[in-house]
């Protein structure tokens, strides 16, 4: 199983997020936080659960509080953490974002906001989660 999360503080964002996971069938309910801090408290009781289910986070950068890399850094510190895969999301053109992204190995991708349909499409294609997505 695959749940995905939208972490992100802007609302307007967080509203056209989940339009474009749900109709690009990535997800008919994805769970929306705008406080990172919300969302990683979800992230550790949903461990603690020890379900056998894994996460597509889509994870804005620059959040008050905690920010995508504190995010990041809390989540590696899951024992499972391969079960995390995570997408982010930003209005970041900074190429040190882009570099910074690379040390995370449960990041699968980096998109520049607004998420389109392309990258919908390909969020589909990535390989450590494809099979979520594959038709019978």
């Amino acid at each position: 199983m695959l749940e995905v999360i939208i972490v992100d503080d802007d609302q307007i964002v967080i509203f056209i997020q989940e339009k474009m996971i749900i109709n690009h069938d990535i997800a008919s309910n994805p769970i929306s936080f705008r406080k990172a801090t919300v969302a990683l408290n979800y992230l550790d009781e949903q461990q603690q659960r020890n379900e056998n289910k894994n996460f597509l986070i889509f994870l804005d950068i620059n959040m008050p509080n905690i920010n995508g890399w504190d995010f990041l850094k809390h989540l590696e510190s899951h024992k499972e953490n391969s079960k995390y895969h995570v997408v982010m999301v930003t209005s970041s053109i900074n190429d040190k974002d882009r570099k910074e992204v690379e040390k995370y190995s449960m990041v699968r991708s980096f998109i520049e906001k607004p998420i389109a349909s392309l990258d919908c499409e390909k969020i589909k294609e990535i390989p450590e989660i494809s099979h979520f997505f594959e038709r019978v």
